[in-house]
């Protein structure tokens, strides 16, 4: 592979080398140590680093190097600290994890290294977002596949975002895709924080939060901006107070003259729907959980999640030279099984996929996310369930759509991996027959729409990338039962044999741990999670 160092970052002198150490993170995990070593083989060359996922990187490395100090302390992930012979310099991952900023650095040039992992730093903890991939694995992934300033990455199911904002901070051109508008919504803020002008964006959360607390929430006339059938659907899942305070709260964003901060706000608004709802908040799904809040209760969960999360974005921000242009980026509501018809323009020209697909009927996205995609009126809510059963993954479908699923993966079962096929039809022959509830019977159809659908998806991913780019898919496992015994669905080496039926050239599996999660989600996590590494 091309060696960074033989780039030119304008230095003086790009021939003068400099001895320097790094010291790891302390606190990362075992795949974290085999991605830290990766990452140096990406920024340095494969002179410098042979077989990069042969073992796992130390905890200190001494080496010289002509790359600058600057560039390095900017890019390296797991790293924690340079020493360019006793100047001991921070990297600006563990400024950015502080929360801190640049204030974390103190007078003294002395800093304050943190020993837990911190996932949600910045513009990574505006809102909740099931099955998020952590950032620190995106920025490295980007460093293992050596790009430069300007190339271009590629999330083809983007979720919350993570890819393109990571990407984008790191000065790459970005393009994201996703079916779920909430999702798009939130990659979109998240992505476009390098284009804010925060001076702007501080005047207009002070001016809304000032008019919160002038607002008389008992004795306010309230106009409700939904249509008649949401509206009937909220008041199922609201108490009538907090429905008008949201309502109200969405009146004084809407007159809010700076775009950016008008959606930064209702993205806010959006993570703390669940708590003020009667949504049982540690389900995946909505089901009710009638529960009193006092008066004001949306108000001030608003304002604290406005405040925090500006106070974040501020932070985060202030340790970026924001007098530069970051590359422009593109994240669009449409369908990841036909990416290179979508991004037609970019055809041919991405230099790096990286994503994380859905888990087979793992999640209900659009379901988990239906009071938000309501309140925001961003989908209307007689559209949700058109809109899930076309999602990759999706888990609810009638019987008729069961008949009709299972009859097109029998139509086009021949395009699936031997092992892929015996696997479903192995839950078909335990779950179709009788006595068994509608979702073991669905199963099969499932699973078959969800392997066919991956299969659209690598396809056309591929088409979007240069010859040799890498794609990196991260994927998680899930299991089922079958006459009482715990049988596991193996996705990542699924996923594995279809990116070569489709093309992809297969380069490595790198096996993860599932770390404890902290989301709210955790209980319906899988069982284990792999990184797919493939070449075009």
């Amino acid at each position: 592979m091309e060696s960074l160092q033989q780039i030119n970052y304008g230095v003086n002198n790009p021939q003068k080398t400099e001895k320097i150490m790094l010291k790891l993170k302390p606190y990362i995990q075992p795949f974290e140590r085999y991605l830290a070593r990766a990452e140096l083989y990406g920024l340095m060359g494969d002179d410098f680093i042979k077989n990069p996922l042969s073992r796992p990187a130390d905890s200190q490395i001494s080496f010289s190097t002509s790359l600058p100090i600057e560039y390095l302390r900017n890019r390296l992930t797991y790293w924690e600290q340079i020493d360019t012979g006793g100047k001991f310099i921070p990297t600006l991952q563990v400024v950015l994890e502080s929360e801190e900023g640049v204030a974390a650095l103190n007078t003294s040039n002395s800093f304050r290294y943190h020993r837990s992992r911190k996932l949600r730093y910045g513009p990574h903890g505006i809102h909740e977002y099931r099955g998020k991939f952590f950032p620190q694995l995106v920025k490295s992934l980007i460093n293992f596949a050596g790009l430069s300033a300007d190339k271009i990455v590629l999330d083809p199911m983007c979720g919350s975002g993570t890819a393109n904002c990571e990407a984008r901070s790191m000065s790459m051109k970005t393009l994201g895709v996703d079916l779920n508008p909430l999702s798009v919504k939130i990659s979109n803020i998240k992505t476009s924080f390098f284009d804010i002008d925060r001076q702007l964006l501080k005047e207009q959360v002070a001016h809304l939060l000032t008019s919160l607390t002038t607002i008389d929430f008992n004795n306010s006339d309230v106009t409700y901006p939904w249509n008649q059938r949401d509206l009937e659907y909220l008041k199922r899942w609201f108490s009538l107070q907090e429905l008008n305070e949201v309502a109200i709260i969405l009146e004084i964003i809407g007159t809010c003259s700076y775009t950016p901060a008008k959606e930064f706000m209702e993205i806010c608004l959006s993570n703390i729907i669940r708590t003020v709802s009667w949504q049982k908040e540690s389900d995946l799904r909505v089901r009710k959980e009638i529960k009193a809040h006092s008066p004001g209760t949306a108000v001030s969960l608003f304002s604290e999640e406005l405040q925090k999360n500006l106070d974040k974005i501020l932070s985060y921000l202030s340790c970026f030279d924001m007098s530069r242009e970051f590359p422009e980026f593109d994240i669009t509501e449409d369908d990841s099984r036909s990416v290179d018809n979508v991004l037609n323009g970019w055809k041919g020209k991405c230099d790096l996929l990286i994503t994380s697909p859905p888990y087979a009927m793992a999640l209900p996205y659009i379901d988990t996310d239906r009071l938000s995609l309501s309140v925001l009126g961003i989908l209307p809510r007689s559209e949700h369930r058109s809109r899930e059963s076309v999602m990759i993954g999706n888990r609810e479908v009638s019987e008729k759509q069961r008949q009709e699923l299972w009859d097109q993966y029998l139509d086009r079962s021949n395009e699936l991996p031997e092992s892929v096929r015996n696997i479903i039809e192995k839950i078909g022959s335990a779950n179709h027959n009788g006595g068994v509830g509608f979702r073991k019977r669905n199963l099969p159809a499932l699973l078959g729409k969800y392997f066919l659908d991956m299969t659209d998806a690598m396809r056309s991913a591929k088409q979007m990338m240069k010859p040799g780019s890498y794609g990196f898919y991260v994927v998680g496992n899930n299991s089922t039962m079958i006459n009482k015994k715990r049988v596991e669905i193996h996705t990542d080496q699924f996923l594995w044999e279809i990116g070569k039926n489709v093309g992809w050239t297969q380069k490595k599996v790198i096996n993860m741990e599932l770390l404890p999660s902290r989301d709210i989600f955790r209980y319906r996590r899988g069982t284990s999670e792999s990184i797919l590494w493939f070449q075009a």
